[in-house]
């Protein structure tokens, strides 16, 4: 008689979960982490029982990861104390190499029941929500890109309030009055929604699915693929599809960031490609498959769009966003130049 042994403790150990990946990285790469169970056959000769390996197990291979444990640290305390700060319910960080893809560092907090902070859920790459006004950038870029307006474009943003298609589009300071006239780059310097979305409204508002398409090009919308159960695609209605219906207002409120939704690791993504001179990268978890400390396969960085636009507009929109945070409302996170140049948006 012949009988399997070794392999039902483990296989209990599997169906109780302690051993299988739960969620991001450990599960999706299971397969890997896990290796291979071994076989043992016990036979009975001479009224003995012998144990014969049928075959060795096999130990799972090494993968290492693009986090730095350094940054994930200061990450998650700034997260936390931020989240402290402001009574919040979710907080998310997410620190990517330029050049690379690789990301360093990513923060999913979750206020627990009891009022502490856990890592919960992958929010940073499942969660769809509107963009708001990091969207802002795309837009503009948008503009720029096919000659619909350049930096010295000015825009009349009234007293905050303007008329769009029976809606009323608002600035943040409506009630102090609004902007007034504003240049270009002091559209995405004061986040004016008014001024976003009448330079698109007017290019676009005949052809909005030329600015669909256009968006595409540069890569906003286009799916990340990323090797994680659960991972959230952008969501970015088509205007020509049967699918939904298209009314007017959506165009100018879409330019603004409302109307579509994406998860955050597409956004950075988005603005990683402005700082990578305007190639556009994959976000990457993982470096390489070690197996008995020798490297059996690597991940290279794959490249997304290998042009978001042209020189020219790369350098105006870098222009604007470096001002978002030196002259505009963004000054908290610029520094003033005194460490390094930061550029950003919101």
């Amino acid at each position: 008689a012949e009988v399997s042994q070794g392999d039902i403790d483990n296989d209990d150990y599997y169906q109780r979960g302690d051993y299988i990946g739960k969620q991001g990285v450990e599960k999706s790469y299971e397969d890997v982490l896990r290796g291979e169970k071994g076989m043992i056959k016990r036979r009975k000769v001479m009224n003995k029982y012998l144990s014969i390996t049928d075959h060795e197990p096999v130990d799972g291979a090494d993968i290492v990861t693009t986090i730095d444990v350094g940054m994930q640290d200061l990450s998650e305390r700034a997260v936390i104390d931020k989240m402290i700060e402001r009574n919040a319910k979710v907080g998310v960080a997410i620190v990517m190499e330029v050049t690379t893809g690789d990301v360093k560092a990513i923060v999913n907090m979750h206020r627990g029941k009891d009022g502490n902070y856990y890592e919960m859920k992958n929010s940073a790459i499942s969660d769809l929500m509107e963009p708001g006004s990091t969207f802002k950038t795309a837009s503009m870029m948008l503009a720029l890109e096919e000659g619909k307006a350049t930096l010295n474009t000015k825009v009349d943003c009234n007293k905050g309030i303007f008329p769009m298609h029976g809606r009323q589009m608002k600035d943040h300071n409506w009630h102090r009055g609004g902007y007034g006239v504003l240049t270009f780059s002091q559209i995405l310097e004061y986040s004016s929604n008014i001024g976003v979305s009448r330079i698109i409204d007017n290019a676009y508002k005949d052809s909005p699915q030329a600015f669909v398409d256009g968006l595409r090009k540069m890569g906003v919308g286009i799916p990340l693929n990323l090797p994680f159960v659960g991972k959230g695609e952008p969501v970015i209605p088509q205007p020509n599809s049967k699918k939904r219906y298209w009314s007017k207002s959506d165009l100018p409120w879409m330019s603004i960031g409302y109307v579509t939704q994406q998860p955050v690791i597409s956004t950075l993504t988005f603005y990683n490609g402005i700082a990578n001179g305007g190639k556009l990268v994959k976000p990457k978890f993982i470096k390489a498959e070690l197996a008995d400390g020798q490297i059996v396969r690597e991940f290279p960085t794959e490249v997304l769009v290998e042009q978001m636009c042209k020189p020219s507009t790369l350098k105006d929109i870098q222009f604007c966003l470096n001002n978002v945070v030196s002259i505009g409302l963004g000054k908290k996170a610029g520094n003033g130049g005194k460490l390094f140049q930061v550029s950003g948006k919101t």
